[in-house]
């Protein structure tokens, strides 16, 4: 048996319609990049404070909003995934169950930033044509800012 989109002539998915599609699950990167970046600070700060009832209540619905901002920015399946995620509750969550959500929801976010650089990459590698996508940096002035 051959791997999908192996030869010429194969029924199977190409390697780089299987990268189009991949991507092609994220309709607006820049606006989930962006609430992705929200999403973390707002983990990070959380992260170390006690939260009294109205705080937790605020991030829950700062959570919420979130995911439906996220789920207007990528495809139907993505979106499906995503509110699984979400907790059962309407209660508001106590502070360890605020936190977990929120841990999720990053996760999730770098799951599928994860899914585009790596689609990217073996995109670059079928192409040779096609400039490297930027990888992790090291040394001065390197990470997730200029």
């Amino acid at each position: 048996m051959r791997p999908p989109g192996g030869l010429p002539g194969d029924d199977g998915p190409s390697a780089e319609s299987a990268v189009e599609v991949e991507i092609g699950r994220v309709k607006e990167p820049a606006r989930l990049l962006r609430v992705s970046t929200m999403a973390r600070s707002l983990l990070d700060e959380a992260r170390g404070l006690t939260l009294d009832e109205h705080a937790r209540d605020t991030l829950q619905h700062i959570h919420a909003r979130a995911v439906e901002e996220i789920g207007d920015s990528v495809a139907p399946e993505l979106r499906d995934e995503l509110e699984r995620l979400l907790p059962a509750s309407s209660e508001t969550l106590t502070q360890s169950e605020i936190r977990i959500a929120q841990s999720q929801l990053v996760g999730w976010l770098e799951g599928v930033f994860q899914g585009i650089r790596i689609g990217l990459t073996l995109q670059q590698a079928a192409r040779p044509d096609l400039p490297r996508p930027p990888g992790p940096a090291s040394g001065p002035g390197a990470g997730p800012y200029l």
